[in-house]
């Protein structure tokens, strides 16, 4: 039995796998039912990839496990209403997610030095600044990973989440920022890059310069020419070239929230990592419907559900604690 959880785990970190069958995959690893043998599982998959990688690097990462796994054995409501804890449903994302990543780094040479991990926490961005000199502007429930040093004849990263770079100019090396089967490659550029655990859709924005972007299991690649934005839907494999606003599109970095043509399920995920609240609302009271949306930075959450719900015209809110309330009207 032990040795059936540590293959399906095994398996999802390793695989490319569908949106559906992420959200299959999350739902059991976070029910109730043998969530002993899951944990074990867990414990037993990352003991495997940690071998060989640098002591700080472990120790850093093991602390991530730690507090994920805590939040991963809190117990899931009842079928009839989709109580969205999103640091709990982050948790289990976050934790296959490093799996993913060291699994990826071990056995793919992301880098050849300590990796360092940096986390930006919900509601929260923060800008780091890497060792060759690019810049980063980090957005909310992202992950980066990269070494102290830059070695090899390119300049690895991995991205999970959402992420500006103005990349440091250096023909000899390319920067290249990796999230599982997607990719993006530059010598000295800006970009920003949308790669969040869980998401259907994967995106890549070039603001200046020039990148070449790998998707589809890095079988297929393409050259961005500035203001075009790159989209990849992992469940349906399309793939589109477009040419939004750029303003629009980098707007998360002014602290501002833009929704074009959104459906409300879209739009509570992405004020679920803009604000430290947890969405509770049964399944059948979301519609289908898209909206558009542009709210300020600093915009409080009552304010924006006051519109959404105003807009909508078919839901109410209420707010208690670190909880909203999404119901029919």
């Amino acid at each position: 039995m032990e040795n059936y959880f540590n293959k399906i785990i095994e398996l999802f970190v390793k695989s490319d796998v569908s949106t559906s069958s992420q959200d299959e995959f999350y739902r059991w690893l976070i029910g109730e039912k043998f969530s002993v043998e899951k944990e074990k599982a867990l414990y037993g998959l990352w003991d495997n990839l940690k071998e060989g990688t640098p002591a700080e690097t472990s120790t850093q990462t093991q602390q991530s496990l730690y507090d994920v796994q805590k939040k991963i054995k809190q117990r899931q409501p009842g079928a009839n209403v989709r109580l969205i804890r999103f640091w709990q449903v982050s948790a289990a994302v976050l934790l296959i997610a490093l799996l993913s990543a060291l699994y990826f780094t071990s056995n793919k040479t992301l880098v050849n030095a300590d990796l360092i991990e940096q986390y930006v926490p919900v509601a929260e961005m923060t800008r780091l600044t890497l060792p060759d000199g690019t810049e980063v502007q980090m957005n909310s429930t992202t992950t980066l990973l990269y070494p102290e040093q830059f070695t090899g004849e390119s300049r690895s990263v991995y991205l999970l989440g959402e992420a500006n770079f103005k990349v440091a100019k250096n023909e000899k090396q390319p920067f290249i920022v990796k999230s599982n089967d997607f990719q993006v490659t530059a010598l000295g550029t800006e970009f920003n890059m949308k790669a969040y655990p869980g998401d259907s859709t994967l995106s890549a924005i070039l603001l200046s310069g020039s990148v070449e972007v790998r998707f589809n299991n890095m079988a297929s690649a393409l050259i961005l020419k500035p203001s075009e934005q790159f989209t990849y839907n992992r469940q349906t494999k399309e793939e589109t070239i477009s040419h939004p606003d750029l303003y629009d599109a980098t707007a998360w970095q002014k602290g501002e929230l833009v929704f074009k043509s959104t459906s409300l399920r879209e739009i509570i995920t992405v004020l679920e990592r803009k604000y430290p609240y947890s969405f509770v609302y049964a399944l059948n009271t979301l519609k289908d419907d898209k909206y558009t949306f542009r709210f300020k930075d600093k915009t409080s959450l009552q304010e924006v559900m006051d519109i959404i719900a105003e807009v909508s015209g078919h839901i109410r809110y209420r707010i208690e604690d670190d909880k909203c309330y999404i119901l029919p009207l």
